[in-house]
């Protein structure tokens, strides 16, 4: 029986390379760049004869970005080395190309002196491992596979680290990384490309920065402040001040002062294709001055444009949630499903490439909301706060019927997909509301996985955060707190109160006497401070079922005192979500 070969291929740098953004488009195509080189990678390999495992590349997606950066393959025929070296070739190729088009494309940008640098900072980047295995019958895949996957991680503990050849000494670092040397025109940053690409005047990048922030063009990537205030604009979008504010915008977007926003199939995009960080108080002047237009014009601006609007419409909620979500169990899943060969593990990487299809309809068309990166079962998006809930939801459905495709007839525990949803400001840095929404992600898996995670920092630097398994409608549950708070029923007064007696009252009381009795106080304090009836409020008090809030009486003080924290940090979500849903002026809201 002939020999057949399991190849294993992984590209990087990845987290840290795609965190490394100043912009969206520095964040979104840096993303976009890892899956284009993971694109040629497979695509060589598959023009060589070898057979696609992971990724399936569905004939008409291929110019999708959602190509993970780890490849399985199987080599019928030929040399495993051969088909693993021309993949890195190829990639690393590409790379070169794309990041040296800046040198033809933009020369305004760029030292003419640091050509050689600039190549070995491109050719210097990619990470690439291999590992194979031969076998020869179906019933030898499975072993196949763990020799291969524990050959790749033993590889990636080795580093080669060779020294540069081409340092030129005396140059600024860049801002995205601090390591590599900049390759930066010196001399005044006016205009033109400077102007277009929004190079800062202190900002220097390297080759692989250059490249992120010039690839592409401006107007396709979506601004964050853009997809935070989408309600808002959505509201407001026919309000005789919104018009005139969009025909001054356009008047400007003439004079090249404005860029406009391409919507491409984002339609509540072209609610205000602008940069919405126009709309924030104290924002605009300093946005447009950045622009090139002068102080007082900068001020006329708001006083003429914006805060007619701001009058009408009140002043936007500027929140917005970076959703990270990540398959559980895949790995266990993969290894236990090998025993059916190469096929089904095909049949799996179809529906999950479908998926990944799927994700980007469910953010981009369905929510107002951009995909920055849906590879398989890995998603990372931006998503305006109040459609953040149900496009969570709703990736965790989609997965689960595709995970279900995937595996018809399968016995075994499927695997399930934990999200987490990270709030920022809109203005905070991208790299800090990456880390929201990666925080969030591992509290959503936390030790039983297939869970939902919200993590709110608020703009004076408090943060809350609520955990709770897909299965038990975490969804749900904050949709009634939401109506709950804006009934008026709840009072902030009397979560605040709840907060106040977890402090007096202590989670371990030691001897079980005063465990009881300490239990008995607490749930005593928390059953009278919803009762209170307050001025103000409709209708009667509430008992803590009322309110959301269950406990067993079976539970210890300490479990006790954490269900009650849990339920007054969901109820401070609830407060978030419920001044991010935008009404009509003269609509009310819960009381305070």
């Amino acid at each position: 029986m002939s020999t057949m070969h399991l190849l294993v291929m992984s590209l990087g740098p990845v987290q840290d390379f795609i965190a490394q953004a100043r912009r969206t488009r520095d964040l979104w195509f840096g993303s976009h760049v890892l899956s284009e080189l993971s694109l040629e990678a497979a695509r060589t390999a598959r023009r060589l004869g070898a057979e696609l495992i992971f990724p399936a590349l569905v004939e008409g997606q291929e110019g999708a970005p959602s190509v993970p950066n780890k490849l399985l393959v199987l080599v019928r025929e030929g040399e495993p080395r051969e088909v693993a070296r021309a993949a890195r070739e190829a990639a690393r190729e590409r790379l070169r190309t794309w990041g040296l088009k800046a040198w033809h494309d933009h020369p305004q940008l760029v030292d003419s002196g640091a050509l050689d640098t600039a190549r070995e900072q491109l050719d210097t980047l990619l990470e690439f491992h291999a590992a194979w295995c031969p076998f020869s019958t179906p019933e030898e895949y499975p072993e196949a596979l763990r020799r291969v996957e524990g050959a790749l991680a033993e590889h990636k503990r080795l580093r080669a680290f060779a020294p540069w050849k081409h340092q030129r000494g005396g140059r600024h670092k860049s801002s995205l990384d601090g390591a590599r040397e900049s390759v930066l025109a010196h001399g005044k940053r006016e205009g033109g490309d400077w102007k277009r690409f929004r190079i800062g005047r202190r900002e220097e990048l390297d080759a692989v920065g250059l490249l992120k922030r010039t690839g592409g063009e401006p107007g396709q990537f979506i601004p964050v402040p853009t997809i935070g205030l989408a309600a808002y604009t959505a509201l407001a979008k026919r309000t005789p001040a919104m018009e005139r504010l969009v025909r001054e915008c356009l008047r400007l977007r003439q004079r090249k002062l404005l860029t406009f926003v391409d919507a491409g199939e984002r339609a509540w995009v072209r609610d205000f294709p602008f940069d919405a960080q126009l709309l924030l108080p104290g924002r605009w002047s300093t946005y447009l001055e950045e622009l090139g237009m002068a102080r007082q014009d900068a001020e006329r601006f708001g006083r003429d444009f914006v805060r007619p609007l701001l009058a009408s419409q009140g002043e936007p909620f500027p929140y917005v949630a970076c959703l990270v979500a990540d398959g559980d169990k895949m790995g266990e899943t993969l290894r236990d499903l090998a025993s059916r060969g190469s096929a089904a593990h095909q049949a799996l990487s179809r529906t999950l490439s479908e998926f990944a299809a799927e994700a980007r309809r469910i953010i981009q068309e369905e929510h107002r909301g951009v995909l920055v990166y849906a590879g398989g079962d890995d998603v990372l998006g931006f998503i305006c706060l109040p459609d953040a809930l149900s496009c969570a939801s709703k990736l965790s459905r989609a997965f689960s019927a595709a995970v279900e495709r995937g595996l018809e007839g399968w016995k075994g525990d499927a695997p399930t997909l934990s999200v987490g949803l990270g709030v920022g400001h809109v203005l905070e840095s991208l790299g800090e509301l990456l880390d929201l929404g990666r925080r969030a992600e591992r509290m959503a898996k936390g030790e039983d996985r297939n869970g939902f995670a919200l993590l709110a920092r608020l703009h004076s630097g408090r943060e809350h955060a609520w955990r709770q398994r897909w299965p038990l409608g975490p969804v749900k549950a904050l949709e009634d707190t939401v109506a709950l708070r804006e009934s008026g029923r709840l009072p902030m007064t009397k979560v605040r109160e709840v907060r106040e007696a977890l402090r007096r009252i202590p989670r371990d009381a030691g001897a079980l006497p005063d465990e009881a009795r300490w239990r008995l106080v607490l749930v005593g304090e928390v059953r009278r401070v919803l009762a209170r009836v307050e001025v103000g409020t409709p209708g009667a008090g509430l008992s803590p079922h009322e309110a959301g809030l269950e406990w067993k009486e079976e539970e210890t003080l300490e479990e006790l005192h954490t269900r009650v924290e849990d339920w007054a940090e969901r109820v401070s979500l609830a407060e978030l979500l419920s001044r991010a849903t935008l009404r009509t002026p003269g609509e009310t809201r819960g009381a305070a």
